[in-house]
């Protein structure tokens, strides 16, 4: 039995077209943090992760794991995952005058809306700093 620890979002992002994928990364990895960092923390989000998924590292799947064909291989430049306690801490960041004002703006520099999605749950942890938490 695992145990639930804390609620997910993940993001899977496409970059705007008229983005390189160069420009995009850097841009994403160098100038959105100091936009979105102290705005996530003010609203409680315990882990905010990017990864990063350019398209030389998407082709090499295949090699890494044989028999998982590249065409399953899911075609995004990457996601962010926000790790945060409850539901409520995620409502009031996006009803947060900020998220308006900076955010947003930031994000529609660089992702594409149409071609990004979404998912949110709760995690459930089984291994944790390379101990088995349960059975």
């Amino acid at each position: 039995m695992s145990s639930h620890h804390a609620f997910k979002i993940t993001v899977l992002v496409k970059r705007k077209p008229e983005l390189s994928e160069d420009e995009f990364h850097n841009y994403w990895a160098e100038k959105h943090p100091p936009v979105v960092n102290k705005w996530l923390a003010k609203h409680g989000v315990i882990k905010y992760v990017q990864y990063h998924t350019p398209s030389k590292y998407r082709g090499q799947t295949e090699e890494m794991w044989p028999g998982l064909g590249v065409d399953l291989v899911a075609d995004y430049d990457g996601h962010a995952e926000f790790t945060v306690p409850s539901i409520e801490a995620l409502k009031n960041a996006f009803a947060d005058p900020f998220y308006k004002s900076h955010v947003q703006p930031d994000e529609l520099k660089l992702f594409d809306p149409v071609r990004s999605y979404a998912t949110f749950g709760y995690t459930r942890i089984y291994i944790d700093a390379n101990k088995v938490l349960s059975q």
